[in-house]
This record gives structure tokens, C-alpha cells and sequence, in this order.
């Protein structure tokens, strides 16, 4: 793209790397560029990242909002640093050693492009000096992300992983009665009752009456997931919610950057503000609850997610991003953890490098509205059934 065309452009999100990562560095550059020919600028978020092209090298990343070209706001924030470092390099002869300043581009997107702090954490856990359902809606509704621990007890594990390996082990039975040509783990498909969209990786529906009233008794009964429901979806009273068990076998590679759900059309995104977020992004239409049946390491695997992508609907595609700025979160926990996550929050499943299974129940939660078609497909396994709801 060239130059000419980049200066038409009317908003767009620049990601700046700076060499050292200094704080202090942080500070100047934010208050001494506001505007560049006039041109508001708006200093988003910031955090540490390590630079894979150079040895892994911690590098700070700025994210900046407004109307320039990367060309304009890397010479502007380039001189400032070097600036800077010079001044404090002749206060402090122990600096003339140091790493040499160095500023480039790292990204853009034509929405910004959320930085996770360094050091987040997304579990909020449960004691008497803590809000709990404060401090846990808060920090669902401005990452669209939240770990929990102890969702579910030992015997309750172990009850659910019953009926989620006999609706697997039937499943399988009968793709390969009806569906023989296919190959389980490595053909893609998508039926009314599974789907397969990268290999070894698979999404089932559960609608064995025995796991819905699991759910129903030991999900949807306590307290504290009504209480969040209420927050974040409205009345438990007007919610559906649809369950599934996604699973990965060994030999399940990286899956691709996705939301499950897309922004619905005409809905407010959080837009251009910073804490848009907070006043113009529209409530979530749906809430998907992670339940792990297996204990998530990096051996056997996890889900990665890019906290805050839910805020913005052009963020699909630009995925790589939250890896290479260090903003993403992975969902290792132990076995009956919850992860709540809004359905329009980017994630993917990694890799199962182990010799078992790996299976998470997945809980959606849904306005009564809302009605899934993305994920399964129209047709069943049994080729005339349309029974199948």
C-alpha cells in the first residue's frame, strides 16, 4: 500500500514496537505526542512482548488510534525516544552500554487492537473479602474472558465423563455404519449431530436427556452461574442453552484463528474510544462455559484466547496478531475449571501432543433469539433422519 493512499485513510490502529521496553519511555512518548499535523492521536493500550526476529528480545508495544499513516507516527514517536534515551544517557554514564533504540511497525488494523497487560489474570476467585459476581462481571465484560475454579467436583467429573464417552463412542459407531467413506480424524464434515473441522478435532452435540439434566442440576442450579448469567445475558428466565462436547484426539494440530459468533448486524461495536468497551459495545448475545473433563497442560492441550477481541467485529482474520504482541491467554486449568467466554472473543484450540483424549464440555448459553447455524451442519449421519432436532 502506498503512502498516498494510507494518508486517506480516516481511523486507523497502528501497534508500535519500542527497544528498550522502559516505563519511563512509556510516559514521555504518551505525553509528548497528542497530534501529529493536527492529527488527534489516542494512546491505547501498551504491554511487554518478546520479539521472535530478534532473539526474543522484550520489546514494548504502544498501541496508537487516529487518523495518521505509519509512516507519520513512527517518525514521531522514533524521534521522541531518541530523543529521550539521549537526555537520560547524559545524566547517567551507566547507559552507555545499553541495548541501542530501536522503533518499528509491528501491525495495523483497521480497528484497534487490543494489548493484554502484563501479568492479567482472568481467574477471579472466590473468598469473603471479595465481591465475587462484581469483580467477575467486570472483568467478563471488558475481556470477554473469565477462569473459575472448581465448577464441578471429582464424582461430577466423573459422571459427566460417562456419558460424554458413551454419546462419543456411539457417534463414532454410527459414522461408520452410515458414513463409511469418511475418515474419522481426518476428513472434514459436518452433520446435525458432529462436526469436524480440522484433524483429530471434533464438536458434538449432546442431547441425551441424562446430560442435559446434568447440566440442569449442577450447572444451571448454582447460584453463582445464575447470578452471572443475569449480568451479562438479562433474566436466566429467558435463556436457552445448547451442549456439546468438543474433543481432540492425539495427533490434533493448531486450530485457526475464529469467534464462534460473529457481531450481530446493526449492533454497536466498542468502536474508536477506549473504553468503548464500557459505553457503546453491545451486551453479548450468547456466553460459552468451557468445562474440562481432563486436566489442560501443555501436553495434551488447551484453548488460547485473545482477551478483548470481542469488543471489535474487524478483528476476524487478524488473529496472528495477539500472538506475535504477546496478548493472548491460555485456558490451562485442572479438570471441572470453568472458562467463560463471550462468543465473539478469538480463540483457538492448540495442539494435543499427548496419547489421550482431550474433552471439553461446552455449555452455550443463548438469548432465547439467537439460534445456532454456523457450526453444524443440516444434514445427519443417518441419511433420511429428520427426526433430529
Amino acid at each position: 500500500m502506498t503512502s498516498s493512499v494510507l494518508n486517506k485513510l480516516i481511523m486507523i490502529c497502528i501497534l508500535i514496537g519500542v527497544v528498550p521496553p522502559l516505563k519511563s519511555v512509556l510516559g514521555h512518548v504518551q505525553n509528548r505526542i497528542s497530534e501529529i499535523d493536527g492529527k488527534k492521536i489516542d494512546w491505547h493500550d501498551s504491554t511487554i512482548a518478546k520479539d521472535a526476529d530478534d532473539n526474543d528480545k522484550p520489546t514494548l508495544i504502544l498501541s496508537a488510534v487516529g487518523d495518521f499513516s505509519p509512516d507519520e507516527i513512527l517518525c514521531a514517536v522514533n524521534t521522541e525516544v531518541r530523543q529521550f534515551l539521549s537526555e537520560i544517557s547524559e545524566r547517567n554514564d551507566n547507559m552507555e552500554n545499553e541495548i541501542p533504540p530501536r522503533c518499528e511497525i509491528w501491525a495495523s488494523a483497521p480497528c484497534p487492537l487490543p494489548l493484554m497487560p502484563e501479568g492479567l489474570s482472568l481467574l477471579v476467585e472466590k473468598n469473603e473479602e471479595s465481591n465475587w459476581l462484581k469483580t467477575a462481571t467486570a472483568t467478563f465484560q471488558e475481556w470477554g474472558l473469565l477462569m473459575q475454579s472448581s465448577m464441578l467436583n471429582a464424582d461430577e467429573i466423573a459422571e459427566l465423563r460417562c456419558l460424554v464417552d458413551k454419546a462419543i463412542t456411539e457417534t463414532h459407531q454410527m459414522i461408520s455404519n452410515f458414513r463409511p467413506n469418511i475418515k474419522l480424524g481426518q476428513d472434514v464434515f459436518s452433520f446435525k449431530e458432529i462436526a469436524s473441522r480440522s484433524q483429530e478435532r471434533f464438536d458434538l452435540r449432546l442431547l441425551e436427556t441424562d446430560a442435559i439434566r446434568f447440566v440442569e442440576r449442577h450447572v444451571m442450579k448454582r447460584l453463582d452461574v445464575a447470578a452471572l448469567l443475569e449480568e451479562v445475558l438479562g433474566s436466566v428466565e429467558g435463556l436457552d442453552f445448547d451442549l456439546s462436547v468438543v474433543y481432540s484426539r492425539p495427533g490434533a494440530e493448531y486450530q485457526g484463528w475464529h469467534a464462534d459468533g460473529q457481531h450481530i448486524s446493526g449492533a454497536m461495536d466498542a468502536g474508536w474510544s477506549r473504553n468503548g468497551w464500557k459505553f457503546d459495545l453491545a451486551s453479548a448475545y450468547a456466553v460459552c462455559l468451557f468445562i474440562p473433563l481432563i486436566d489442560l497442560n501443555e501436553e495434551v492441550g488447551y484453548t488460547q484466547f485473545w482477551p478483548g477481541t470481542h469488543r471489535y467485529r474487524g478483528l476476524v482474520g487478524f488473529g496472528k496478531v495477539g500472538e506475535i504482541a504477546g496478548s493472548t491467554y491460555n485456558g490451562i486449568c485442572n479438570a471441572g475449571d470453568a472458562i467463560w467466554y463471550d462468543y465473539r472473543c478469538l480463540h483457538r484450540g492448540m495442539p494435543n501432543f499427548s496419547t489421550v483424549l482431550r474433552p471439553v464440555v461446552q455449555i452455550i448459553f443463548k438469548k432465547s433469539w439467537y439460534m445456532e447455524k454456523r457450526n453444524y451442519g443440516t444434514e445427519s449421519v443417518v441419511p433420511g433422519n429428520s427426526g433430529f432436532a
